[in-house]
């Protein structure tokens, strides 16, 4: 699914094919039970990074032609271009899409269950562990995050009661009990597999061993399939 939305998101150059899509992916993250508490804040982050890249390009967009929009000035450059608005957007829906696609696995993909697909493509068991573990830690993280947002709000320091300066200053300082939590558990998660024995080079077994079937050959065949087609669509007609 990332390998199919990603050749998709480069090669697709209209903001509305992007948007067409992100925006089914947007519908069924948001849709999940998971993402109850991050719906606002998802869609805030992305209409922030939309509108901004779309402003930045559009400002400073120095390809010809240059169609304004908004005239900011009699100088002719200081205005925003209708085509950097447009390459903005592009850009930030593509990214979008990327974004929305990893946010869907990780919400629908257990932790233990993409270990064993790790483990079943060969991929070295230190770097699948690594995958499997950020993958359970990634939720936690968030969790405390907004812990800690909402205790520094019950002691008179909201966010929306500040100046742009103070937020971020508040947003930096935020960073430092995430952090050293993380930091925390990442040393009791390594004290617990020394504890344990754990060897890095040492064969495993599996409890639930991954076996190739038709469905899984009639996916990959199919995202083989549609991603070929769109790269030689790519290269004979653009």
């Amino acid at each position: 699914m990332l390998a199919c939305v990603g050749t998709f998101a480069l090669v697709a150059d209209r903001a509305l094919t992007l948007g067409s899509v992100a925006a089914g992916l947007a519908l069924a993250v948001l849709a999940h039970p998971r993402a109850r508490g991050w719906r606002l804040r998802m869609l805030g982050g992305a209409a922030l990074l939309a509108w901004s890249t779309a402003f930045s390009q559009g400002l400073f967009w120095a390809e010809w032609p240059r169609t304004p929009l908004v005239v900011l000035s009699t100088d002719p450059w200081l205005a925003i271009s209708r085509e950097g608005v447009v390459h903005g957007l592009v850009q930030s829906l593509r990214f979008l899409l990327v974004a929305a696609a990893g946010a869907w696995v990780t919400l629908t993909t257990a932790p233990d269950r993409l270990l064993t697909a790790l483990l079943a493509l060969r991929i070295p068991f230190g770097i699948a562990l690594m995958g499997s573990t950020a993958l359970r830690f990634l939720p936690m993280v968030g969790a405390e995050a907004v812990s800690v947002r909402r205790a520094r709000a019950h002691r008179g320091r909201p966010l929306w009661r500040r100046s742009p300066s103070a937020w971020l200053a508040l947003e930096v300082a935020l960073l430092r009990p995430v952090v050293a939590r993380s930091l925390r558990r990442a040393r009791a998660l390594a004290e617990s597999l020394e504890t344990r024995g754990f060897h890095p080079t040492a064969p495993r077994a599996v409890r639930e061993p991954l076996r190739w079937g038709v469905r899984d050959s009639a996916v990959v065949g199919l995202t083989a399939a549609v991603t070929l087609a769109a790269v030689v669509a790519r290269l004979l007609y653009v």
